[in-house]
């Protein structure tokens, strides 16, 4: 790549590439670059990769919740409403493909590797209100 653009920019190119960085602290879910954190549950190397990350999670949500809903009570669509439940089991497994791609792509960590970094900082995973 001759010109890096802004958005991409200290950035690697793959995650084998970011793999391949050298570990001297936390790694950032959004850049995968390795920071000095200021706390010991501090995720992200910046507010700016902390609130891009977010709110890219909350518009994924929006769009996956009513799927996996939909998918779940219908049991992938073999109960009740057959057609929509297959219809949103398929679409929200290509949603999260295409994510998952889209991450690996950027250059962000994996979302399995984001709940195991979650998990180890003593975040909690249900929420229950």
């Amino acid at each position: 790549m001759l010109h890096d653009s802004p958005q991409n920019a200290g950035r690697p190119e793959t995650a084998s590439a970011a793999a391949a960085l050298p570990r001297t602290g936390p790694r950032c879910p959004e850049c995968l670059a390795t920071f000095e954190s200021v706390s010991p549950r501090q995720l992200f190397c910046s507010a700016a990769h902390k609130a891009a990350f977010h709110n890219r999670q909350t518009v994924r949500g929006r769009q996956l919740v009513p799927l996996v809903m939909a998918a779940r009570l219908t049991r992938g669509g073999t109960r009740g409403n057959v057609v929509a439940g297959r219809k949103a089991r398929r679409d929200g497994d290509f949603l999260m493909q295409r994510w998952a791609d889209d991450d690996r792509r950027e250059g962000r960590m994996s979302m399995i590797d984001y709940f195991a970094l979650r998990d180890r900082k003593g975040f909690d995973t249900l929420l229950i209100r």
